[in-house]
């Protein structure tokens, strides 16, 4: 695989299931190592470089995972003070933008655990724009929703354009 993917475009990665995917997209990161070859994200070499490139970029799994007893708004600060955003304010800040953002800012104090397949699909794209990266992996954010929470996640999607590189794999034809 070569790519040259443009800064601050969104790209579709289409691929039917088991076409390896989700292996490169992890190998981009530094999470799965190649068997031979090599790759740069960043101008930074996929393995020697992998902690770096991960700084700068946001990810959201195929099957993500949060603190589902937490609420959206506790599960989005724990995040964000991983990343070290700045002080209380500034990360208090940052979860009510990412939450407004993904049209969730009314679900804010509620259980993540309540939440429908759509809204935790949303609130996990809010999670991986907490470190504001200036490339962010979507793999299959929407394989799993109705026709309406696809066009929802879909429109946050294009919304990011023009603020951040969006690597986004499917196997949704349409």
């Amino acid at each position: 695989v070569s790519l040259c993917v443009p800064e601050y475009s969104i790209l579709g990665f289409l691929g039917p299931n088991g076409a390896g995917k989700t292996t490169f997209m992890k190998m981009l990161m530094g999470l799965v190592k190649p068997s031979s070859g090599s790759g740069t994200v960043f101008g930074l070499d996929i393995v020697k470089d992998s902690v770096k490139i991960r700084e700068r970029v946001g990810y959201l799994s195929q099957n993500p995972k949060f603190i589902d007893h937490m609420t959206a708004r506790e599960n989005i600060l724990l995040i964000a003070r991983f990343f070290n955003i700045g002080n209380d304010q500034d990360v208090l800040n940052r979860s009510k933008s990412l939450l407004k953002k993904v049209g969730r800012e009314h679900k804010a104090n509620r259980p993540v655990k309540g939440f429908s397949g759509g809204e935790k699909q949303r609130f996990c794209i809010a999670i991986a724009l907490v470190n504001n990266p200036e490339l962010l992996i979507l793999d299959e954010p929407a394989a799993a929703l109705d026709t309406v929470g696809r066009e929802d996640v879909l429109e946050i999607i294009k919304s990011l354009k023009g603020n951040t590189t969006v690597f986004y794999s499917t196997h949704i034809l349409d």
